[in-house]
């Protein structure tokens, strides 16, 4: 039986993902920030945005559940990675209602990824977790891993720069 050392059970909405991250996207400085992390660390931008959204809420993440989420990505991100190479190939043939359909079709397979992120944290939330003391530093922790800790308050949203 479980302990009073245990989270409860925590259910997160794609959706209300979805939002915050337009929202948050839209910030001065953060799609900069984000498109380094991707360009330049190899890092996945709906990772470093969930773990951002999961900061907020004060919920932390043990090494191992990070891990799952990113195993979560392998497929979607080989496959957005080769998406995102076609289309900027393709920049220079397309007009602008061309390419505005490649953006929303990339935009769409975000969105998908986004959603087997929720889904992964879904499942790990269904079982008993060890409870992890706040504050919550999700991003820092993965901004640190791929040595781009420099990127780490400009995805926040609190770069002051």
């Amino acid at each position: 039986m479980p302990t009073s050392d245990h989270r409860t059970k925590q259910s997160f909405q794609a959706d209300q993902f979805w939002r915050f991250c337009l929202q948050h996207y839209s910030q001065a400085g953060v799609s900069d920030a984000c498109l380094a992390l991707q360009d330049r660390f190899t890092g996945n931008v709906n990772l470093a945005l969930l773990l951002h959204w999961l900061d907020t809420q004060q919920f932390a993440l043990s090494t191992t559940e990070m891990r799952q989420l990113e195993q979560t990505l392998s497929a979607t991100d080989t496959q957005l990675s080769a998406y995102r190479r076609l289309r900027r190939a393709l920049k220079p043939q397309l007009d602008a209602a061309g390419y505005q359909q490649m953006l929303d079709f990339e935009l769409l397979l975000e969105q998908n990824q986004q959603e087997d992120l929720i889904q992964c944290l879904n499942q790990q939330t269904q079982q008993a977790r060890a409870a992890l003391p706040p504050p919550a530093d999700n991003l820092g922790q993965y901004c640190v891993r791929l040595a781009a800790a420099s990127l780490t308050e400009a995805i926040r949203g609190t770069d002051a720069a």
